[in-house]
């Protein structure tokens, strides 16, 4: 009896694999009749098999399963992007409808296809399937790239990276452009525990040497871990001593502490080696200015340097030069006007302390000549920047001073608006 139930179970066994495998046949037909007819019910047929064989104990394990269920997803997801460009294309041009195509594709039938193909390539010991498996996963790196792509432009840095991820994973460690824009994508979507994983490994294989170190500073900066990236900053610097990103980036730090001796010493030894950046002239014309005109906690003016003259002196001719390499520069443009304002403001204090009528209209006619200057940059800076309402009421206090009635009156009128 015992004899017979095991010949009997024996049998149910060899009839069960035998089903799954005809499910494998069943997947293989159908997605060849895909291959000729382009019917979408013989594609989810295919998906409807091969899922099936997939799943079986008997069949699962095999490399040819896998490559098939590969092939099979892969088409699913050409399919989805082929439709989905079509269209988009029908409401755009071409250029826009490629695009859409992608951020509007799920990516989930090519996540499937890229794990079968990676499983079959562990499987596949007798090496029966290798063009199969390297056409699919070339295949698929490239619709992953161009995904995350076409998300990374549209902003959408969150979906764009599981996509660069996949692709590197597919493509493999040599594959350092890859690797840099994971880390990136990762840092601007805010995932800054993957953007220090993939900057860590960045800097293990030297790529993107300084500005690595440098954007890995700013990501523990984010993080608000400022010893680690201190850390790091310090050995960015001893590695490449020379590298302006981490010059920078450390003069930020120096000038977000206010630290304005340390990232003095630093602005000058990156205009050194960067003479043409507007913006290097700008950030040691704002030290300078922010040493000649200290602030307390508060905000509020406190008691001026003996050197304040040569102050204002170095960041006017910091500001100008930041505006000669740049003319329509608006930063630089404001920040020279608001220098000549408040240099027009102390000399004005102090004026008003005189009891000489003499000597008091001689200080009241440098004061308006520095208001008459800081009138001329703002209103440039206004025309660069028509929308700001710092300029349009700096210029008011300005006009007002210099008692302009009829460019008060507009400047009130454009404030309304």
């Amino acid at each position: 009896m015992n004899k017979i139930v095991i010949i009997f179970f024996t049998a149910l066994i060899s009839f069960s694999g035998y089903s799954q495998n005809s499910k494998y046949v069943n997947a293989l037909n159908y997605f060849a009749d895909y291959g000729t007819s382009n019917e979408q019910e013989s594609l989810d047929k295919a998906k409807e098999n091969i899922d099936l064989a997939a799943t079986n104990e008997n069949t699962m394990d095999k490399a040819k399963t896998q490559t098939l269920k590969g092939q099979i997803y892969l088409a699913l997801f050409q399919r989805n992007l082929r439709t989905e460009t079509e269209k988009q294309t029908a409401l755009s041009d071409p250029k826009k409808g490629e695009a859409m195509g992608y951020v509007n594709t799920p990516s989930s039938s090519l996540v499937t296809a890229s794990d079968a193909f990676l499983k079959a390539k562990t499987l596949d010991k007798k090496n029966d399937y290798p063009a199969e498996i390297k056409k699919g996963m070339t295949d698929i790196s490239i619709y992953f790239t161009n995904k995350a792509v076409y998300d990374y432009s549209s902003k959408n840095y969150a979906a764009a990276l599981p996509s660069f991820e996949k692709a590197f994973e597919i493509n493999g460690p040599k594959d350092t452009i890859t690797l840099g824009n994971i880390a990136i994508c990762a840092e601007r979507a805010g995932n800054y525990e993957k953007a220090k994983e993939y900057y860590l490994k960045m800097i293990e294989t030297k790529q993107g040497r300084g500005l690595t170190y440098s954007s890995l500073v700013n990501v523990y900066f984010m993080m608000k871990d400022t010893t680690a990236g201190m850390d790091l900053l310090k050995k960015g610097r001893v590695a490449y001593p020379s590298n302006s990103d981490l010059l920078i980036t450390e003069t930020n730090f120096f000038l977000a502490k206010r630290q304005n001796p340390e990232a003095l010493k630093n602005l000058d030894q990156a205009i050194m080696a960067n003479p043409g950046n507007s913006s290097l002239y700008l950030a040691r014309g704002n030290t300078y200015d922010n040493l000649a005109n200290p602030k307390d906690v508060s905000g509020k003016f406190t008691e001026q340097p003996k050197d304040f003259e040569e102050k204002i002196k170095q960041a006017e001719n910091d500001y100008k030069k930041s505006i000669e390499l740049k003319p329509n520069y608006y930063d630089a443009l404001y920040a020279l006007g608001v220098l000549y304002n408040n240099y027009g403001v102390s000399i004005n204090k102090l004026a008003d302390k005189i009891t000489d009528p003499a000597k008091y209209k001689l200080e009241d006619a440098r004061s308006k000549e520095q208001f008459s200057k800081a009138m001329v940059v703002l209103e440039k800076a206004l025309e660069v920047n028509s929308s700001d309402r710092n300029s349009m009421i700096a210029l008011k206090q300005i006009y007002a001073r210099l008692e302009l009635t009829d460019k008060l009156n507009q400047m009130n009128e454009r404030l309304k608006k």
